[in-house]
Parts: structure tokens; C-alpha cells; sequence
């Protein structure tokens, strides 16, 4: 197996895990099903905010690990490699954020509207932000 199929195969199986992870957070809300409670519209308002901004962070450090790769692809196989996969892993790991913020407000009793929206979010952007096929 050379490099490259064994990068593309390495970030595969690191998405793999965060799907997996996103299917874990939901499943154990609902085995704990946390008591209804008020959850004060501050903590709902930051919460969706810190998810906006986990996004945002996401969206523009993957395309700047991208287009470091595509840069780096004549010179520096290895940089590029090393460009890619952290664009991929970075792009994970902000796609699963809105998750771990609905978890939280489910965990401190808010109903589903809030949280679900977050995990909807994340489980999308976590399809959109799949691994790229190629390394450039």
C-alpha cells in the first residue's frame, strides 16, 4: 500500500470514528434522559453562538489546510499529506462541536428544539465535510 492510500484510508477510518462518536453522544441522551428543566436563554444563546463560531473556525482553517496542500503538492509530497489530513481531522473535529453543545444543553435539561437543532447540524456537517478524495 503506498503513502497516499494509506493516508486516504487513515482519515477514513478517523471519520468513521467521528460518525460513530455523533451516534454515541445521541444515543447516550437518550439513555439518560435528562430531567426537564429551564435552561436559562443566556446559556442557549452562547451555546448556539460558540456552535456558530466552531463552524466558522471549521469552514475557513479546512480551506486554508486545502489550500496549503494544493501549494505544497509539486515540492513536498510529505507537506502535502501532512496539509491534507489536517485539513480533514480539523474539519471533523469543528463539524462535531455543535453536537457536543446540544449535548451539554440536554444534559442541563433543555428540551429537544435547541439540541436537536445542533445535532442536526452537526451530523450534516459532518456528511458535507467527508474526506476528499484527493490530496490536493
Amino acid at each position: 500500500m503506498d503513502a497516499r492510500s494509506k493516508l486516504q484510508t487513515e482519515v477514513w477510518v478517523i471519520y468513521s470514528g467521528f460518525i460513530v462518536a455523533w451516534f454515541c453522544f445521541f444515543f447516550m441522551i437518550q439513555m439518560i434522559k435528562p430531567a426537564r428543566r429551564n435552561v436559562s436563554s443566556l446559556v442557549i444563546i452562547a451555546s448556539a453562538t460558540a456552535a456558530v463560531y466552531a463552524i466558522t473556525v471549521g469552514f475557513v482553517m479546512r480551506k486554508r489546510f486545502f489550500a496549503q496542500s494544493a501549494k505544497a503538492l509539486p515540492s513536498d509530497p510529505r507537506k502535502t499529506f501532512n496539509q491534507w489530513r489536517a485539513a480533514n481531522i480539523f474539519g471533523f473535529t469543528c463539524a462535531v462541536n455543535p453536537t457536543i453543545f446540544g449535548v451539554v444543553l440536554k444534559l442541563l435539561g433543555a428540551s429537544w428544539l435547541v439540541p436537536g437543532i445542533l445535532f442536526a447540524v452537526g451530523l450534516g456537517l459532518l456528511v458535507l465535510w467527508r474526506p476528499r478524495s484527493n490530496l490536493s
